[in-house]
């Protein structure tokens, strides 16, 4: 490569790392992002509570329907 020019070659490679230093590195999030996120965050919450309640109320259930099932039991006479 006699014809290139060391000061060609400098400038290659410059332009190349500058053109990497020019791309953002921190993105700094919009509001519509932010509320997108916060709106996620809610639902993901309120459908995590709700699975909670209704394994917690199945289980009330089925103790309840279990003391009953008891106390109605009719005794067993044997003769």
């Amino acid at each position: 490569m006699p014809e290139v020019s060391i000061d060609r070659l400098f400038t290659a490679r410059r332009g190349l790392i500058l053109y990497g230093m020019k791309k953002p590195l921190y993105h700094a999030l919009t509001t519509e992002e932010l509320y997108a996120l916060d709106k996620r965050a809610r639902q993901e919450r309120a459908r995590y509570v709700g699975e909670l309640l209704a394994a917690a109320a199945a289980a009330l259930k089925s103790r309840f329907e279990r003391a009953v099932s008891a106390l109605n039991a009719k005794a067993v006479r044997h003769a």
